[in-house]
């Protein structure tokens, strides 16, 4: 059981958000907080397990929260919550350790997928902001990427997961777009890595966000 402190100076959004979790069995909600001060008491009083931090507050901000937080309590997972998608932002939220990054427009089930992931020990990023830190991983690392020429030996369903790992999607995203299973999304990847010349998967995604999704789709 997970227990979730939401830390959101928006009441109508906190409620919303609120509303949302309290409909999996596994969580718990432990409270709330309106500010970066309340939270940090809140924590010491209530100890959650997950804490969803807005980085837009008075005072305190969410970064320096999700910093005190990493410090002092090292086994509680921070969600940063935010309408904030800007590089240098998303940047200084996983420095300070933040385990997952979501953006407010999300759909009720993509909040639910990243309080799952975090509390497994996974990073979770929205789909929108892991397609900006690809871009600019992309940008900065200099390394042969594969000819264009060889996506004609991809067959359709693989130039369509190719397609939609260009937009940035997770491994659940794209099983839930084309109603497959996870382990022939990872058949499909590999196949791919073989067919392209790719000898990562980080290389197979710089080759999808290269091309771009109108490419892949011709």
């Amino acid at each position: 059981m997970e227990k979730i402190l939401i830390v959101d100076d928006h009441k109508l959004f906190l409620d919303g958000l609120r509303s949302i979790l309290s409909s999996v069995d596994d969580f718990e909600i432990a409270g709330h907080a309106y500010t970066g001060e309340d939270a940090l008491v809140a924590i010491k009083e209530l100890r959650p397990t997950i804490v969803i931090l807005d980085i837009s507050m008075p005072k305190i901000n969410g970064i320096e929260v999700t910093k005190i937080i990493k410090k002092d309590y090292q086994n509680i997972k921070v969600l940063i919550l935010t309408m904030h998608l800007h590089r240098r932002m998303i940047i200084e939220a996983l420095k300070a350790g933040a385990d997952g990054y979501i953006m407010k427009d999300s759909k009720s089930d993509d909040f639910i997928e990243a309080i799952y992931t975090i509390s497994n020990g996974q990073i979770y990023l929205s789909h929108p902001v892991s397609t900006v830190l690809v871009r600019e991983y992309i940008q900065k690392i200099d390394v042969p990427i594969p000819d264009s020429q060889n996506i004609q030996c991809l067959s359709t369903r693989e130039k369509e997961v190719l397609s939609l790992i260009s937009e940035g999607m997770s491994t659940k995203m794209i099983c839930d777009r084309l109603s497959i299973s996870r382990n022939t999304v990872d058949t499909y990847r590999h196949n791919m890595m073989r067919k392209l010349g790719c000898d990562s998967l980080a290389d197979l995604m710089r080759f999808a966000m290269r091309e771009g999704a109108a490419n892949l789709d011709e």
